[in-house]
């Protein structure tokens, strides 16, 4: 009984694509791996074990492109989908930010595009079978070519991505902050206010000086002397 595809199919391709697909998802899995590793123990591990998956997945499907193989890849990957897609919209059912959703990010959507490659892949090898259709030799190579820069590209986005931002939420007031709050610390809020007629004239910021109250009423004007009536009194 054959368990690899036979050469020069389009089941040979489709086996090489998905695996492909899952060794660029793979890297994103294992870049994202010590973020959520600080964030909650159990989401690090539970990336850690698909990233695995998916890496030796990716070679046991060339060499052995059984059933139970074709399936395996399939079902890990639509729940490792399904699951995306629920932290996205819902949140997740349990882990400290149950119910809230995620902020959707490159890495995000790098490895949830080359998942979708592995099912796509997967399910046509086992559509096909193992024998499928002859393909020729230049197309073949001309494909293969042109989907290892789609997950060389899309392998380098997500690490990126993965590596420079956290995992937060979409409400704006996750536990992520953009560096400038890191920055700012928590004496921001007491900053003294600036005043911004000494910003414009180029005034060192300082202690406004405040003029000290009068101790009593202030005096009342006296009325103007008349001096017509001066003159008239001297005469």
């Amino acid at each position: 009984m054959a368990t690899r595809t036979a050469a020069k199919t389009d089941s040979r391709l489709a086996a090489r694509l998905a695996a492909l697909a899952s060794l660029g998802a793979s890297v994103i899995h294992f870049a994202v791996v010590p973020n959520h590793w600080q964030e909650w123990t159990p989401a690090g591990l539970f990336f850690v074990l698909i990233a695995v998956f998916q890496l030796v997945w990716a070679r046991v499907v060339l060499v052995r492109s059984t059933w139970p193989v074709l399936a395996a890849g399939v079902l890990v990957n639509l729940g490792g989908i399904a699951m995306w897609a629920v932290s996205r919209t819902a949140g997740a059912p349990f882990g400290p930010h149950a119910g809230q959703p995620e902020v959707v990010q490159a890495a995000d959507l790098c490895a949830l595009l080359l998942q979708i490659y592995v099912v796509m892949g997967a399910g046509w090898v086992w559509y096909r079978g193992l024998r499928g259709e002859p393909v020729p030799g230049f197309a073949s190579a001309v494909i293969l070519l042109g989907a290892f820069g789609v997950v060389a590209l899309a392998s380098t986005v997500g690490v990126a991505s993965g590596v420079r931002h956290g995992h937060g939420v979409a409400e704006g007031g996750g536990h992520h902050g953009t560096s400038a709050e890191h920055a700012d610390g928590p004496d921001a809020h007491h900053s003294e206010p600036v005043d911004p007629v000494r910003e414009r004239v180029g005034v060192p910021a300082g202690p406004v000086p405040v003029r000290a109250p009068l101790d009593g009423p202030a005096p009342a004007a006296e009325p103007l002397e008349d001096s017509h009536g001066d003159h008239g009194h001297a005469e």
